[in-house]
């Protein structure tokens, strides 16, 4: 955002602000920069305006934060390489995050990667930001893509004024309260991913340093979950599920917003989740709330052996 300084009227000087639009008025804008420094621009000040996509080094540091809050409790690092296993559960757990050099040639890397995986009986897997070197290196040797995923973030305040805005969905019923817990209940994993996860499950879910479960429930059966994790200015969203029963009554927004209403407590200001970036109406959804769009990742396997 480019805008006049005070003393621009006359002397012509202007200054650029670099940051995410967290909320605006007739009057005032405010900017948050990358540093966290909330800046305030009389909305008289602004000369011009422009979206820019994220830069590669943001990705990766959102990245570094998005593992750290989906955490696997096997991992060892080579170089900047985190790699990580959860017995499988999961792919953004049994997976490497390349976060920045290795330390060794990338086909060094890369068999240590194969050899690490092969000992844990779990297929190689790395998770790369789409467009990084790390991507164009692995696709030029052939690895093989799973689906996109898009990595969605938006500000609080954005995200919870768009829900007290929609308090009630199209038939008019009321958002039902969320109850909000340190570890997951008995009746949250029931719901989470079809019931019954496996150990692993429950060591990612709670791995993270600071983690809240939302749930809304009826007498007889949970309704709605989803989990938080936070890492200030960040809360990551994730296990956002309702029962297919109790769709369009609001309780998917109630667990939303106990998590963001919860982490803004913590210190978050700043969301983010993931989804898959062929889930249209996700997205949609998503968007509705003040999602955008901040990068993609994919995981590459390499290729099969071939045949001698």
């Amino acid at each position: 955002m480019r805008i006049r300084l005070p003393e621009g009227d006359s002397g012509g000087r202007f200054t650029d602000v670099v940051g995410e639009l967290e909320s605006l008025d007739d009057e005032t804008l405010a900017i948050r920069r990358r540093n966290g420094e909330l800046v305030l621009v009389a909305a008289s000040d602004v000369v011009a305006a422009k979206p820019i996509g994220a830069s590669l080094r943001s990705a990766i540091e959102l990245e570094a934060v998005a593992a750290r809050g989906w955490s696997a409790p096997d991992s060892q690092w080579l170089g900047k390489w985190w790699l990580r296993a959860a017995g499988g559960f999961t792919a953004r757990a049994n997976s490497v995050r390349p976060l920045g050099n290795p330390g060794v040639p990338i086909d060094d890397a890369l068999a240590f990667v194969r050899d690490w995986y092969g000992e844990r009986g779990l297929p190689a897997q790395v998770q790369v930001v789409i467009g990084s070197s790390v991507d164009r290196e692995l696709r030029r040797r052939r690895w093989t893509t799973n689906p996109e995923v898009a990595v969605c973030t938006a500000t609080l305040a954005q995200v919870l004024a768009r829900l007290d805005e929609g308090d009630t969905d199209r038939s008019g019923t009321a958002r039902s309260g969320a109850e909000l817990a340190g570890v997951p209940s008995s009746g949250w994993l029931s719901l989470f991913r079809g019931g019954d996860p496996p150990p692993a499950a429950l060591a990612i879910l709670t791995g993270a340093p600071v983690v809240a479960f939302a749930s809304v429930a009826s007498e007889t059966q949970t309704l709605a979950i989803a989990r938080g994790a936070v890492e200030p200015p960040w809360v990551g969203l994730s296990a956002i599920e309702v029962a297919p029963t109790a769709r369009r009554q609001g309780h998917g927004r109630a667990v939303i917003a106990a998590i963001l209403t919860w982490a803004r407590e913590q210190g978050a200001s700043r969301a983010y989740l993931e989804v898959l970036a062929s889930n249209a109406p996700a997205l949609a959804l998503y968007e509705s709330l003040g999602f955008t769009e901040h990068h993609r990742y994919a995981c590459l396997e390499p290729p099969a052996p071939q045949a001698s």
